[in-house]
């Protein structure tokens, strides 16, 4: 192969450039994201039962559509909350299964279930699990909400439905028309009329439908009965008896529904429009779109309306992108260095350079035929394999110059060179590439992070193989000579004497072979006893956070505005935040009582030295004044799921909703006293105020009133959540809803003194007819794979995860009641998968290279020689990450992955060296000696071009330095420790077990055929 590549030079080259050019148009047409994607499909049933309690709704609604899709292939995890009115089940699915299937089959589940009459149709929606890829702000300049709220919903949210890859898009701050109808009691009594009947009669009067067809001899003629009102002013002209019309007994205003939800942008109220995604759908594709249709929105809005691009999620994904590219070139750059300090030739540093844009303009074209996107991880792969892209040609060059010195001609140098170490790079490239098989094994969140990055490194290092045994052994017939110049003589005594150095203390550990190996192995041991923690992901500064605000249950909208409103405008005041969004009632079910104030910070760079960290445990701080509700200050999640973004998330599961009260209460306290936790949280709430009316029957009887009749009135008088009838306007249908004035329902006095008409159409006053408590309810039940649950929550500050999740560990069996569970999920849950997914891929890939060299040096004891680097690098990963005070995480375990296959390269340059020393006659000290000077530089060389290429990755300070910095130290750590250790440890434990390997060689080496 290396022969056809030396003397085909230009066919040579051709392939290289077909990579090239191949790879630059993948490059320029990938997907880019800033992570694999991990959206798991979610498909939501919401359903609508208007006046009905939580427990109604979980009784009669929530649990027959959990019921129902339970039978559904592929759930991961089924979860609903039942509130006042609305059911919301989230059917989480496997990663692995398609969005639209499990739309499908949900939907026929839910089409043969059977409910109540008074429910609303299931509305099935298809959504990722991740919050707004982008918003928009919609003001108005004037003071014309119904224009504001038309256009937001009409033509806005139309638009933006209509951008391939949007799921929905969901409108904070929106009040639809309704024509309202507030009835006076007073001239009801005066005109003889009941709630009820108002509501009746205007269903009854207000009506238009389909009436049949009229077919003569030529024509088919369509019959419509249009009986409903053509203005708002003829709704007012219905006869509710002779002589008398509605708009005598209650005022009728053209105007909007109660408002549900609010949305301001820096202070100033307006409608907050919400991108969301289909799950596997491409981020930046979306917002690209919406941006591309801004021009027309605006065209849409007109002078009166202005609108503001917020939370763009592009500018975070762009960001973290960009500096980990510059990462790679910079990287690129220093490893260049590093190799020119050791060859000190502008030549032959030249030509091994040539292997890294070659390998990674490759890597582009083979990840993208792949399927694989542009993200973090890949070119965080790239940046981390540049050492092992280098390595391959490094050690080929050093070679050939090495022939080339001893007098050969540069073709024939080239060819000796690349043969002698062609197997070498073979058995590093195949051990390299058995690190990464496990990996296509893993699943879930874990397996698509490895995946994306394991991918990239495998191709990168096919490609690197190639590239260092047919062109750079092409080039460097050509352009290599064995001329050095005037400063590769200056400095080569240095290197002589770290040579001669080495020699000596190799010689040393060769004599006390068995005192090297003990003092290694306790070294080890000592390592373990360093704590270290773990997390899933660390806190990463993206340049934005969240306030979560939770009011007592039962506060109206106007007091919940006026509670946001001072901790909005100290957000103003802070001069290193850009923007904030504040929205009340966020959610599905338009909880009043919870609000959110997104705030978007200025970069990194422009901050004063302020971390993102540092900003939100300030405010952490200084919320704390607000005794009477609940502040989450929190990082905005890196998946965002559209709940909460807390680290620690634990779910206990049970079948008494005042069990779980009492149980979840304990959990939050020992959290509360456990260092490092702060932002403890649940979603449990009880103490929505209520009254409870009971209907006394025989009271009721005796006057002749039916219990329907008395419901019927409590619901016109006090409910305005269902139409009564509708009123069509431009072609859309808007609800026509009844009530009482607003004065006539503030008090018990006011229910009490209702009237509702008797059997006898004489008029009864309610107040001896019903029975009232005032009390407290629950807000929403919530449950977990068909059981009731509370979720605890925390976030944590100067501790690592698994600390928590060892306090929780011990303090749950003392507090959890019989029949009773609790789990993990969120970060937890995620760090115990890739637990479990990293040893099991360790296990895996540690036998499959043992099964490779074992293959390649038709040994079964040389691979244990080669394969104690392996854990010798461990020393340095851990002493690294104690020193930097990083933790463990799902970064740092990538990186480990990596490293598992590069140091094993050094032992494989001692030992293959040593073998073929040995062939030559040489005796094992000898051939050690040998090896070990010869194989030091490459082995130095090969090392420090890795550390300079993960050098920026380390140090940097842009975007996402959180998780790599952590990543690319564990790398350097395990790299040095395992070079020296390797350099030292590799040739004493040769010695040791060399007897033995040419022991069994007798046995099973006894001949061929």
């Amino acid at each position: 192969m290396y022969k056809l590549a030396i003397n085909r030079p230009i066919t040579t080259l051709m392939g290289v450039l077909t990579f090239i050019v191949f790879g630059l148009m993948s490059y320029n047409t990938m997907p880019i994201n800033l992570f694999p994607n991990v959206d798991f499909p979610i498909v939501t049933v919401q359903t609508t039962y208007n006046g009905a309690d939580p427990s109604t709704v979980e009784t009669k609604v929530t649990d027959k559509i959990e019921e129902a899709v339970s039978g559904v292939d592929g759930i991961d995890k089924l979860m609903s909350t039942s509130y006042e009115g609305f059911s919301v089940v989230t059917i989480q699915f496997e990663l692995t299964k398609d969005l639209d299937e499990a739309t499908n089959d949900v939907r026929d589940k839910i089409g043969a279930i059977d409910l109540p009459s008074e429910v609303e149709k299931p509305v099935v929606k298809k959504l990722g699990a991740s919050g707004a890829v982008i918003s928009l702000f919609i003001a108005d300049k004037g003071d014309d909400s119904k224009a504001l709220m038309r256009l937001a919903d009409e033509k806005l949210k139309a638009q933006l439905q209509r951008i391939k890859g949007v799921g929905e898009v969901n409108i904070v701050g929106y009040q639809d028309r309704e024509i309202r109808i507030f009835i006076d009691p007073f001239l009801l009594a005066k005109y003889s009329l009941s709630a009820s009947e108002i509501s009746a009669i205007i269903a009854k009067q207000n009506i238009k439908q389909g009436a049949g067809k009229m077919i003569n001899q030529s024509q088919e003629i369509i019959i419509k009965a249009e009986g409903d009102a053509k203005s708002v002013e003829a709704v007012g002209e219905l006869l509710v008896k002779p002589g008398v019309k509605l708009k005598d007994v209650a005022s009728i205003v053209d105007g909007l529904s109660d408002a549900k939800s609010y949305s301001s942008y820096n202070g100033q109220r307006g409608v907050t429009l919400e991108v969301k995604k289909i799950a596997g759908e491409n981020s930046l594709d979306i917002i690209n779109g919406v941006k591309k249709a801004l021009p027309k929105l605006q065209h849409l809005a007109g002078d009166q309306f202005e609108i503001k691009v917020l939370q763009d999620q592009s500018e975070k994904i762009m960001i973290n992108i960009d500096n980990v590219r510059f990462d790679l070139i910079f990287g690129a750059f220093l490893s260049i260095i590093i190799v020119f300090s050791f060859l000190r030739n502008v030549t032959a540093t030249l030509v091994s350079a040539l292997a890294i844009p070659t390998s990674v303009i490759g890597t582009f074209a083979i990840i993208h035929a792949l399927g694989y996107d542009l993200n973090r991880l890949t070119l965080i792969g790239l940046t981390l394999a540049i050492g092992i892209f280098i390595d391959d040609a490094i050690v080929v060059i050093e070679n050939i110059m090495k022939k080339m010195e001893e007098g050969q001609k540069p073709f024939q140098a080239s060819f000796e060179g690349i043969k002698e170490v062609a197997f070498s790079i073979l058995a590093i490239s195949a051990v390299l590439l058995a690190v990464f098989i496990p990996v296509a094994f893993m699943d879930g969140i874990v397996g698509m992070f490895f995946n994306s990055f394991a991918m990239t490194v495998a191709s990168g290092i096919v490609i690197s193989y190639l590239v260092a045994v047919m062109f750079i052994p092409s080039v460097g017939a050509r352009v290599l000579s064995a001329k050095e110049s005037k400063f590769y003589y200056a400095t080569e005594p240095i290197f002589k004497a770290i040579d001669k150095a080495y020699v000596t203390l190799l010689k040393g550990t060769l004599r006390f072979k068995m005192l090297t190996i003990v003092a290694t192995i306790s070294l080890l041991i000592a390592s373990t006893s360093l704590s270290v923690g773990m997390n899933f992901l660390p806190m990463q500064d993206n340049s934005e956070l969240q306030i979560t605000i939770k009011a007592p249950v039962g506060i109206n909208l106007e007091t919940m505005k006026a509670k946001i409103a001072p901790i909005d405008a100290l957000l103003k005041e802070d001069k290193d935040i850009v923007y904030s969004i504040a929205s009340i009632g966020y959610n599905a079910a338009e909880e009043i009582h919870k609000g959110k104030i997104y705030a978007k910070l200025k970069p990194v760079v422009e901050r004063k030295g302020r971390t993102q960290e540092q900003i939100i445990q300030f405010y952490r701080e200084k919320l704390k004044e607000y005794k009477d509700m609940t502040i989450l200050v929190e990082k905005v999640d890196d998946f965002d799921t559209g709940g909460t973004s807390a680290p620690v998330q634990v779910v206990i599961t049970g079948d008494s909703l005042d069990e779980l009260d009492k149980v979840s209460l304990k959990l939050m306290d020992v959290l509360r006293q456990t260092e490092g936790i702060v932002d403890v949280d649940r979603d449990y709430e009880s103490g929505k105020p209520e009254i409870k009316v009971s209907i006394l029957r025989e009271n009721a009887q005796r006057v002749g009133v039916s219990v329907q009749e008395i419901t019927s009135v409590l619901a016109s008088a006090y409910s305005s959540d269902s139409a009564v009838s509708y009123f069509e306007d431009n072609g859309r249908q808007f609800d026509i809803t009844v009530r009482y004035k607003d004065d006539y329902r503030k008090s018990l006095e006011d229910l009490k003194k209702l009237k509702v008409r008797n059997a006898e159409g004489e008029f009864v006053t309610l107040e001896g007819l019903l029975k009232l408590e005032e009390g407290t309810g629950t807000a929403s039940i919530n449950r977990f794979d068909r059981e009731r649950k509370v979720l605890v929550t925390a976030n944590i500050f100067n501790t690592s995860l698994d600390k928590i999740v060892a306090v929780v560990n011990e303090a749950m069996p003392k507090i959890l009641p019989q029949g009773y569970a609790f789990r993990y999920t969120g970060d937890v849950e995620n760090l115990e998968d890739t637990n479990k997914a990293f040893g099991a891929a360790v296990l895996l890939a540690v036998i499959l290279i043992y099964l490779i060299l074992a293959a390649l040096y038709e040994s079964v004891i040389q691979p244990f020689i080669i394969m104690i680097s392996m854990p010798l690098s461990f020393t340095g990963v851990i002493l690294a990450l104690h020193l930097s005070g990083n933790s463990f995480s799902l970064f740092v375990m990538i990186g480990i992955i990596l490293l598992l296959g590069m140091v094993g390269k050094n032992a494989i340059l001692v030992v293959d060296f040593a073998n073929r020393a040995i062939k030559e006659g040489k005796d094992i000290d000898h051939a050690l000696f040998e090896a070990g000077e010869k194989r030091l530089r490459p082995i130095l060389m090969t090392t420090f071009a890795m550390i300079g290429a993960m050098i920026p990755l380390a140090f940097g300070s842009g975007a996402g330095h959180e998780s790599n910095a952590p990543m690319a130290l564990a790398i350097i750590g395990g790299l040095l420790s395992s070079t020296v250790l390797t350099l030292l440890v590799v040739p004493a434990i040769y010695k040791f077990m060399y007897p033995m390997d040419a022991w069994l060689r007798k046995w099973y080496e006894r001949g061929t055929v």
